[in-house]
């Protein structure tokens, strides 16, 4: 049905209604070098890569009046990626990021088709949009907004597109992911006592059916709150999520995670000193029959435990203080140092799409102080050139005795840096 739903957009947004549309369309065009090394923190083994990716957003949005609009973005992506093992490989994509329906009526509306879920601080649902293919769903959302209060409730499964991950094996860096066995149906709610303060509550069902590739007979519900504000200079935001469920056939889920985050903005050069403190139990094995370690594969962790893409919101313990000022007009330096633990010493280390492992756990394991990362950013808008950004990103991994345990004594830091122009017309 939803394939269906997506093709109907495209024709809508093909066919003779186009005249009686009014539309707005826009582009997004993103070039960025990236190089990774020491990823395996053995200075002895030479895994460095790097890649230079070109992606191309197209967007338009048609509003027929009475409600109706359609919106399609196609997206392009074009990947140059090297290892010393795989050599260099070349490979591209064309697929649809985003195509539905939208009807607007008083305080409701409704989406059909393939778009984005994004919500609260994007600790579990996000679109990853600083990947080079961002994720998307198909499926159906129904929104009610009056006054303080705004509910979506959703019923999706994520799109079956290709993902880019390069790998040795052939079809060399081309991996086709079928989602078809697995849906989320969740709601999300916000009041707002004002503008910038507010409490988010939310229930989100994640099932895997018997022909799911992996996690089969997953079933698993995902509900927390988190607040948020502004006032007089200070932000702060504190989230609590538990799960309950079913994680795979004949084992129950049963995992919690919490964040908090404050910070306060000084009038000089809009200069933001930030406090965070993440943290999420991990699963010290005891038990087959109980999986405990909080996984989510849907959120965006790399906006919030380190650029270098290490950790996961599962057995961990982050403190992170950032800087963020803009001495000058276009120019923005970001700053965060992350002072990163295991929860549990005989848990997995568990890795930023929540799903695999940089070190599996073990009963005899220690150590938890995985290291410190520290991340250097600077941003830079272009007066002369609207809709140009520019993007420069330096981070290093320092490990901890965490990483000397689980690798054979090896501790060497791990450097990433990328270079980004993005031009938005």
């Amino acid at each position: 049905m939803i394939k269906r739903m997506v093709l109907l957009v495209v024709v809508l947004s093909c066919s003779g209604l186009v005249q009686a549309a009014d539309w707005t369309v826009s582009a997004d065009v993103r070039e960025r070098y990236q190089s990774f090394n020491n990823f395996n923190f053995d200075a002895t083994v030479n895994d460095d890569r790097w890649e230079f990716d070109s992606r191309l957003y197209l967007k338009a949005k048609g509003d027929f009046g009475n409600g109706l609009t359609v919106f399609i973005e196609p997206q392009a992506v074009i990947i140059q990626n090297h290892t010393k093992t795989g050599g260099t490989q070349n490979f591209s994509q064309a697929d649809l990021f985003q195509a539905y329906l939208q009807y607007d009526v008083g305080d409701f509306g409704l989406r059909i088709g393939r778009q984005n879920l994004v919500y609260g601080d994007q600790r579990l649902l996000g679109h990853l949009g600083w990947k080079d293919v961002a994720r998307t769903f198909d499926g159906v959302k129904g929104t009610y907004h009056s006054g303080p209060v705004r509910l979506d409730v959703f019923a999706v499964h994520p799109a079956d597109i290709v993902a880019m991950t390069p790998k040795i094996a052939a079809p060399q860096g081309k991996s086709l992911v079928t989602w078809e066995d697995r849906r989320l149906i969740g709601a999300y709610g916000t009041y707002s006592f004002d503008p910038q303060n507010g409490i988010d509550a939310y229930l989100i069902n994640w099932h895997h059916n018997q022909h799911a590739a992996v996690g089969k007979g997953r079933n698993m519900n995902t509900f927390g709150t988190r607040l948020f504000g502004k006032w007089n200079g200070f932000d702060a935001t504190a989230e609590a999520v538990f799960q309950t469920g079913t994680w795979t056939n004949n084992v129950s889920q049963k995992a919690s995670a919490y964040a908090v985050k404050a910070g306060y903005t000084f009038a000089t050069w809009k200069t933001r000193l930030g406090v965070e403190y993440d943290y999420s139990p991990g699963d010290d094995k005891t038990d087959p029959a109980t999986h405990k370690t909080f996984v989510f594969p849907f959120h965006t962790n790399h906006a919030h435990y380190g650029e270098m893409d290490f950790f996961s919101w599962a057995n961990m313990k982050d403190v992170r203080f950032s800087l963020k000022t803009s001495p000058v007009n276009g120019l923005t330096f970001i700053g965060n140092a992350h002072l990163l633990y295991l929860a549990e010493a005989r848990g997995d280390w568990v890795n930023v799409v929540g799903v695999g492992n940089v070190f599996a756990g073990a009963p005899g394991f220690t150590q938890t102080r995985a290291g410190t990362e520290i991340d250097l950013k600077l941003v830079y808008t272009m007066a002369a050139i609207k809709g140009l950004k520019l993007v420069g990103l330096y981070g290093i991994f320092n490990p901890g005795a965490a990483v000397s345990e689980r690798n054979g004594g090896k501790a060497d830091s791990a450097k990433f840096g990328y270079l980004i122009a993005q031009y938005v017309f």
